[in-house]
């Protein structure tokens, strides 16, 4: 008898998973997403902007252009600072942020670094307020009572007064009401933020409008949206990382191709993982003076240049990110002292270069000096 009662006890338990498991939510499957971007892609493919400026967060007629260039290319020389404190006499709010952001890890520095994001919250600046959140990875690290460092800066004398002042719910809720305003007066990095808040890129039923949203980014030529999707698409290998599926491969690829059109430089990175003969690509990325361009250039035409075509190569990578990684690449590569540098015309390369930033506000200090 108690067999007979066991046995149906098991059924039960799995006519209640069965049916558990048949409510279960469905997955996102990114291979339905293809036929929604089917139009942009036919519209947008071929297209190749003039302006290498297109896709930048700020321009060069920005006041924060220079300041944004150096740590997009990873420079912590003393211009930068130069350039930073400089901003931050004037007033300007970005500025002051990134200050604050490079300096709140420091425990001598951390007091100061939290009083200016304190003021500009109070101002009313989200992006201060955002990094004063429970969401803020720095808030989180540096502002926390549990943070060792703030031990040991009690025990030094610090001020310490910060702790357990941030890293709330309320203070997040007050950055989105001003990203909502922000967002209301056209800003699309604002309107992205929302849109991630509201969870509609994890959303299965609001999956269509989530990626007209993010084609509508794209067509206004803000293409991080676009990148953070065909992230999505992509999976762990022994290689780094591939598309889950040949149909997504094909899709993701021809959107890094649009953006990439549009001299953004994280696609055009990714377009050469796929294009390495794309002689127009690599005039693009060339343009573009990022660090991609010296990368690709040395290990996929390497053989396609000359002794002097690889010093001059060397050369212009460290004028432009002060550095000799170039000279001496491998075997093949030439050393500093092998030309004389009159043989390279660097001015008129480096006057034909017209850097974009692809790095905003939102980014991630380790995610800087990768361009």
């Amino acid at each position: 008898m108690m067999r007979h009662k066991t046995i149906i006890q098991v059924i039960l338990l799995s006519l209640s998973m069965s049916t558990l498991s048949g409510c279960k939510e469905k997955a996102i499957n990114p291979e339905d997403d293809i036929p929604l971007f089917k139009d942009f892609i036919e519209e947008n493919i071929d297209k190749i902007a003039d302006d290498p400026y297109i896709s930048s967060t700020v321009k060069p007629d920005d006041e924060m252009y220079d300041l944004m260039l150096m740590l997009q290319r990873g420079d912590w020389s003393q211009t930068t600072w130069d350039e930073m404190d400089s901003l931050m006499k004037k007033g300007v709010e970005n500025a002051k942020i990134i200050y604050a952001r490079t300096k709140i890890d420091e425990i001598y520095k951390r007091s100061k670094a939290t009083a200016i994001l304190t003021e500009l919250m109070s101002k009313g600046n989200p992006y201060a307020t955002y990094w004063l959140s429970n969401k803020s990875n720095l808030c989180l690290s540096y502002l926390s009572s549990e943070h060792f460092g703030n031990k040991v800066a009690k025990k030094l004398g610090l001020d310490t007064a910060y702790e357990n002042k941030y890293c709330t719910e309320e203070i997040y809720q007050k950055a989105v009401e001003g990203f909502k305003k922000l967002a209301a007066q056209g800003d699309l990095r604002a309107q992205y933020f929302l849109l991630k808040d509201q969870g509609l890129d994890k959303s299965i039923e609001k999956r269509e409008e989530y990626i007209k949203e993010v084609i509508r980014f794209a067509e206004a030529h803000y293409y991080k949206p676009l990148m953070d999707y065909t992230s999505t698409l992509m999976e762990p290998s022994h290689r780094g990382r591939k598309f889950r599926s040949k149909e997504l491969e094909k899709l993701g690829v021809k959107l890094f191709n649009i953006a990439s059109n549009n001299y953004y430089i994280p696609a055009m990175a990714e377009s050469t993982v796929y294009e390495a003969d794309n002689n127009q690509l690599f005039e693009r990325m060339k343009r573009s003076g990022d660090r991609y361009y010296f990368l690709a250039t040395a290990l996929d035409r390497s053989n396609e240049l000359s002794g002097e075509e690889k010093y001059c190569h060397a050369l212009l990578y460290e004028k432009k990110f002060k550095s000799k990684r170039y000279f001496g690449f491998d075997d093949e590569w030439q050393e500093k002292d092998d030309y004389d540098e009159s043989i390279c015309n660097i001015e008129k390369e480096v006057a034909e270069m017209k850097p974009m930033i692809y790095i905003d506000y939102f980014t991630r200090i380790d995610n800087w000096g990768r361009g």
